[in-house]
């Protein structure tokens, strides 16, 4: 007969051990299995097993093993024995001849492996007994009250140590549902966009066509090729022509905004100059400042590096831009535009000393249908600078704006940034090319 003969230090120190070096470990497995081989070198047995009982409370199934052969942790399904029962009641069951021992389940088995005597103990998790850990030993074995404090002590551990990942489990397993439930949301969010972005890409085609042919219809009229029309008419007609012009203009925003959100705009990426697409919008933006009075001041460098986007939803966002810059400044004003590189980007910006924004609507200008509460009702659609952070944001780009403008302290400046076409080879391919056609 063989008695454990730790002394109550030893144990105190071995827990003090195994609490210590237990949260080294990365996995539950890990850690158990660790705890395994600290209580049985501790306790100088022949091994250590940790189990689950699963669900139905019918089977064990194995985390952690240690001092055991590899046949005698395979050699079968572990079923709850009635000496594993009794551990059910929160108790340690003592098997002194795991070979005669009725409550022994692989009796044989624990002969071939040299296990004489065993011990189980409960593990306990919020209040019930969520698994077992047992320890082997290879000659009769009477164990102490000590040893049996201890050994619960470790399997209080095994028990935390569970619980704690049961808890991460469960909330990764919470948070994970949640993730997909917003992401089912979201797929059906998108979907509903998707077909209100069709519907109003239909809608808006189906009426630009008949508001087109009023309007030309109205302009016949005016010009006076249906005959001579009387004033009040001719006023009525001429407002509304004025609304039939704001609606082909929301139309052609919708348009736009539909035809973007639809991907199209993809078919018409390519390295293109900034600078050139700026230039081919310049005659009418002059002529509009020009009609102002307004001063109006480019600086655009030469040999800009190229980016890869579309040139004409580009030549859009500074048409929209700049338009808006001639809109909000008063006579005499003045206008910058300036293109240069900055970093890994081609930094644009458009700047006026005209109304400017107010602070409280700084937060909604990129918004759809917003308007600036110093901007008179009924002046533009309330797309325009929408439309221009979808076209920049398409591009991977982004916009942002400073109202009053930071330098001058007055007036509005738009910033937007684009990346440099990464492709040098594809640019050298434009220079050649403008090259071989000049």
């Amino acid at each position: 007969m063989v008695m454990l003969k730790k002394k109550p230090l030893d144990y105190y120190k071995a827990l003090y051990t195994i609490s210590s070096e237990l949260g080294s470990a990365v996995t539950i497995e890990d850690q158990l299995t660790e705890l395994a081989e600290i209580t049985t070198k501790i306790v100088s047995a022949k091994g250590c097993s940790i189990m689950l009982i699963t669900t139905d409370k019918k089977k064990l199934v194995r985390l952690a093993d240690y001092g055991l052969s590899k046949s005698y942790i395979k050699k079968g399904l572990v079923q709850l024995d009635s000496g594993t029962m009794e551990v059910l009641q929160g108790r340690p069951v003592i098997v002194r001849d795991a070979t005669n021992d009725p409550r022994v389940q692989y009796q044989e088995e624990a002969r071939k492996e040299g296990i004489v005597s065993m011990i189980t103990l409960p593990l306990v998790v919020k209040g019930e007994v969520a698994g077992i850990l047992r320890v082997y030993e290879d000659d009769y074995t009477d164990f102490s009250p000590q040893d049996v404090w201890f050994l619960s002590s470790v399997a209080n551990i095994s028990a935390t140590a569970i619980g704690k990942d049961q808890m991460y489990r469960m909330m990764e397993q919470r948070y994970q549902e949640m993730l997909d439930e917003k992401k089912q949301e979201l797929e059906k969010v998108e979907e509903v966009r998707e077909r209100l972005t069709k519907s109003i890409s239909v809608v808006a085609h189906d009426l630009k066509s008949p508001l087109a042919a009023i309007q030309s219809y109205f302009s016949m009229i005016l010009g006076g090729y249906v005959g001579e029309v009387n004033d009040t008419i001719k006023q009525m007609i001429e407002r509304s022509s004025i609304r039939i012009e704001g609606l082909l203009d929301l139309i052609g925003d919708l348009l736009d905004m539909s035809r973007i959100e639809m991907g199209q705009m993809a078919d018409e990426m390519e390295i293109i100059s900034l600078a050139d697409v700026v230039e081919a919008l310049m005659h009418d933006v002059r002529r509009l400042a020009e009609e102002k009075k307004i001063q109006l001041i480019e600086e655009i460098p030469a040999n800009l590096p190229y980016i890869y986007g579309s040139f004409s939803r580009l030549q859009q966002v500074f048409s929209n831009l700049l338009s808006n810059a001639v809109k909000f400044t008063p006579e005499q004003g003045v206008i910058n535009l300036k293109l240069c590189k900055k970093d890994g980007t081609i930094l644009g910006t458009v700047r006026d000393n005209g109304i400017g924004i107010p602070t409280e609507d700084m937060p909604y200008v990129f918004k759809d249908f917003y308007r600036a509460s110093n901007v008179e009702k009924g002046t533009g659609t309330g797309l325009g600078l929408s439309i221009v952070k979808i076209i920049i944001e398409a591009h991977g780009g982004s916009v942002w704006v400073e109202s009053p403008c930071v330098d001058t302290g007055n007036g509005t400046e738009f910033f937007i940034e684009l990346p440099i076409a990464l492709h040098a080879q594809q640019a050298n391919k434009i220079d050649s090319r403008d090259k071989v056609s000049k």
